[in-house]
C-alpha cells in the first residue's frame, strides 16, 4: 500500500504503545499536498501539537475513499491517540470505522453531518453569499462561478451561497455560468477561464471556489487580453498568503486558517485529556472579505 513514509522503528516506543495504547501520535488526514491552504493548516497544527509532545502522521488521501479507509486502518494499527479529519466528506462506513476505533477525532474545515464528532469550521454558505453579494452591490449582474469537486461538503455549501445571493437580488441562476473543476487549483482555474473568457457574452465577474482557482482565472484573463479588474472582476476564497502578494491583489474571503488549526488542536487535546467526559461541540469561526485589486465596481 502506497501511503505515508514509514515511521522510524523504535522497539521501546512500540512496546510501550502496545502496553499503554498510547503512542503520542496524531493522525491527520488531508485530501492533497498541493493546496497552500491545507499545507498552512498542517504546519500550524503540527506546531500546536508538538508543544504538547505529540507527533503528527500526515496522510494524503488524494481524494480517494479507498485510500482514506486504508489510512484509517493504518492509524488504528499505529495506536494513534487521535485523528484530525480534513479529507473529503466521510462516508457512513468511514464514520462507523472511526466510531469503532473509539479514539478522539475532530473534523476541520467541514462538519460531521452525523454530529458524532466535534468540528471546527466556517459558514461556507454564508461566506460565498457575502462574496457574491459584494459583487452584486458593485453593479455586477452577470457573475460566473468556478467550482470544485462536489465530493466536498464545503464546495456544495459555497455554491449554495452563490445561488442564494443571486436569488435574493432577483437574478436567476444560469447553469451555463457554472464551470466545474476537478480540483481547486491553478490549472483548473485557468482551464475554466479559457473557456469562459472566449465567450462573446462573458460575464463581468467570477466567484472562484479558492484563491488558487482565482490565480488560474487571472492568468486566463491575461492570455485573452482581458484586464483584471477593468474587464473582469475575480473573487477568490481562502486568503492564502499569495493572495495579498499577487498582482493584482486578490479580493477574497478570508478563512482564519491559523485559528482553525489552533482550535482543532485544542479540541483534540481536550478530548484526549477528558476522555468520556468530553462534550462534543461544533465551532463556527468568523470569515471576512479582504478587499484588494482584483474586483471593482461596474462602470456605467
Amino acid at each position: 500500500m502506497k501511503v505515508v513514509e514509514e515511521l522510524s522503528f523504535n522497539p521501546n516506543s512500540v512496546a510501550r504503545s502496545l502496553v499503554m495504547r498510547k503512542s503520542r501520535l496524531i493522525g491527520v488526514l488531508i485530501p492533497s499536498m498541493d493546496n497552500k491552504f491545507i499545507s498552512d493548516f498542517v504546519n500550524t497544527l503540527e506546531k500546536e501539537l508538538f508543544k504538547c509532545n505529540y507527533t503528527t502522521l500526515v496522510c494524503n488521501t488524494k481524494r480517494d475513499d479507498d485510500i482514506e479507509m486504508d489510512f484509517l486502518r493504518l492509524l488504528k494499527d499505529k495506536y494513534v491517540d487521535g485523528v484530525v479529519m480534513m479529507a473529503s466528506n466521510p462516508k457512513p462506513h468511514q464514520i462507523e470505522f472511526l466510531e469503532k476505533m473509539a479514539i478522539p477525532a475532530v473534523f476541520a474545515g467541514h462538519t460531521d453531518s452525523t454530529k458524532q464528532f466535534s468540528s471546527v469550521n466556517i459558514d461556507h454558505c454564508q461566506a460565498m453569499y457575502d462574496a457574491t453579494r459584494y459583487l452584486l452591490q458593485n453593479g455586477h449582474c452577470k457573475i460566473a462561478f468556478f467550482g470544485g469537486p462536489d465530493i466536498y461538503q464545503q464546495i456544495v455549501e459555497r455554491l449554495s451561497g452563490y445561488k442564494q445571493a443571486l436569488a435574493d437580488y432577483g437574478i436567476e441562476y444560469d447553469e451555463s455560468l457554472f464551470y466545474y473543476a476537478h480540483d481547486y487549483d491553478i490549472e483548473n482555474g485557468y482551464e475554466s477561464g479559457m473557456k469562459l473568457f472566449q465567450r462573446k457574452d462573458r460575464p463581468t465577474a467570477v466567484c472562484c471556489v479558492s484563491d488558487m482557482v482565482a490565480i488560474g482565472a487571472i492568468r486566463a484573463a491575461e492570455d485573452n487580453r482581458l484586464s483584471v479588474p477593468e474587464d473582469i472582476s475575480i473573487m477568490g476564497f481562502d486568503d492564502i498568503s499569495i493572495a495579498k502578494a499577487y498582482r493584482p491583489g486578490i479580493t477574497t474571503i478570508r478563512q482564519p486558517i491559523h485559528e482553525l488549526s489552533v482550535q482543532a488542536a485544542q479540541m483534540l487535546l481536550s478530548q484526549i485529556q477528558q476522555k468520556e467526559n468530553y462534550v462534543r461541540e461544533t465551532r463556527i469561526l468568523p470569515h471576512e472579505i479582504m478587499v484588494r485589486g482584483s474586483c471593482m465596481a461596474v462602470s456605467n
